[in-house]
């Protein structure tokens, strides 16, 4: 359910979680870094500044300054993450409209049209953005927002905002030559493609790329405000910078965007910094190095290091049938949500406290949108891991979602055993229902949402006919 904002999501570095603000008291009383790393001779390849002012005077300069930053961190960078470059990392340094260009061109090259466009339908068939909201634009802003630079793996560079200075510079370089390191030694180019049908499994690679490279950064910043104190990334309380995280994305036009999308943007930050420290805790970064040899398949794993030791495989669970809707319906997207993307969903009904109850015991799901004409529909069903008692996890969040549910949307409109309905204006149906150790839940048919006054003939008893459907099938 959050597959187009992960895409968008893990090009940036959320300066103000972890090196924009102070990390906590508890790991520095000084402000962030402002010293230089230690420098060493090394070819830094080309460095081109693209400008308005031309190609003299200021845009020399910020080149200059560019392959400046990245010849005197990247020793520094090699040292804190133990990994040695293979070749020279090229940077460029541009102006915000031009770094958001070739943030939009590289999400032209790696998503289909129709990817990020098909999850903003769907989350709005949910319920979780406005009808109409301008879902893709959005994601932009909030990009454009948080966004201080990248590295790219397409082309092996390094892209920086021209604009920025001090810690911020820094702190961002120092991200992204971690992950320069990855693709040198990884080939980030190619765990990053767009893997249709695989949001889970691409999610997790995400959050170990990104946990290493914020792990790393906040080794840097620690080192930088307190030099000799000895303190490493994983000697920070796990909550630390998960509240940063979340208190970065609460100011600004961000504060003001869907949840969903915050949420989002900032999971694989914020879970994969809390994976890799963990890793780092039992193992050093050879641990980390390791996952790199043998990824993380699911989020679960990434969430809870019992299922990451194990190696826990998901439980493969077949995509919802829907025939009972009738003739011409299509499928328009097929995905696995994994439990981080149930989490975040869970989270916009119930709160993040009990939607972290209510996904943990995640076995399996899958999901599909349909859509026939300017209609759509999804169904989407959740298989739980097996507990000390018959159904215990299904039962627990089938009830705890019906009563959020209800908070949300009013009384429901139809009810029988551990099924229950809520007929919604413009929307249509949505339904949850209980089916052993599984959850189904479908939401619509429905006229297109992004059009005002959509088709709302669907009603609950069509809603239940389908989850019947899809519960006999399985």
């Amino acid at each position: 359910m959050t597959r187009g904002a992960r895409a968008l999501g893990t090009i940036a570095i959320l300066i103000a979680a972890c090196a924009g603000d102070r990390i906590s008291s508890k790991a520095s009383s000084q402000a962030p870094p402002r010293a230089s790393a230690a420098s060493r001779d090394l070819d830094v390849g080309t460095t081109v500044a693209i400008s308005s002012d031309g190609p003299g005077g200021e845009a020399h300069s910020i080149a200059s300054a560019a392959s400046a930053q990245i010849q005197r961190m990247l020793p520094r960078v090699e040292r804190l993450r133990g990994l040695h470059a293979n070749h020279a990392v090229p940077g460029v340094a541009v102006d915000r409209p031009t770094l958001m260009a070739r943030v939009r061109q590289h999400v032209a090259l790696d998503l289909p049209p129709a990817a990020i466009r098909n999850e903003g339908r769907e989350l709005e068939l949910l319920g979780f953005l406005p009808i109409g909201f301008a879902y893709e634009a959005a994601e932009y802003q909030l990009l454009e927002d948080q966004l201080a630079g990248y590295y790219e793996p397409a082309d092996h560079t390094m892209y920086l905002a021209s604009d920025l200075g001090g810690p911020d510079a820094d702190a961002t370089l120092a991200h992204e030559l971690v992950h320069a390191l990855q693709d040198q030694n990884w080939r980030l180019d190619r765990l990053s493609r767009y893997r249709p049908g695989e949001s889970d499994l691409a999610e997790a690679i995400s959050a170990l790329a990104e946990g290493d490279a914020t792990s790393a950064m906040l080794d840097y910043v620690i080192e930088s405000s307190a030099p000799g104190s000895g303190k490493r990334a994983p000697d920070l309380p796990d909550e630390v910078c998960t509240e940063q995280f979340r208190l970065g994305l609460a100011r600004g036009r961000a504060s003001s965007l869907p949840s969903v999308m915050t949420s989002s943007l900032i999971a694989p930050y914020e879970y994969g910094t809390v994976f890799v420290n963990a890793l780092r805790r039992s193992g050093g970064w050879e641990a980390v190095n390791q996952a790199w040899r043998d990824l993380p398949t699911t989020t679960e794993q990434i969430l809870h290091m019992d299922k990451w030791l194990s190696r826990e495989p998901a439980i493969q669970v077949r995509a919802p049938p829907f025939a009972s809707l009738g003739d011409d319906w299509r499928v328009a997207d097929e995905d696995t949500e994994g439990e981080l993307g149930t989490r975040i969903a869970f989270e916009q009904w119930i709160g993040q406290k009990a939607a972290e109850e209510c996904s943990a015991h995640w076995g399996g799901d899958r999901g599909i949108l349909i859509e026939r004409g300017d209609r759509m529909a999804f169904a989407w069903r959740l298989k739980y891991d097996a507990g000390t008692r018959p159904h215990e996890h299904s039962a627990r969040a089938f009830s705890v979602l019906t009563a959020g549910l209800t908070k949300k949307l009013g009384p429901v409109t139809m009810q029988a055993n551990a099924f229950v309905c809520y007929e919604r204006s413009k929307r249509g149906p949505l339904a949850l229902a209980m089916d052993g150790p599984d959850l189904v839940l479908v939401a619509g048919p429905t006229g297109a949402p992004s059009r005002d006054g959509g088709t709302d003939d669907a009603t609950c008893v069509l809603a239940r006919t389908w989850i019947h459907e899809i519960e006999v099938a399985h």
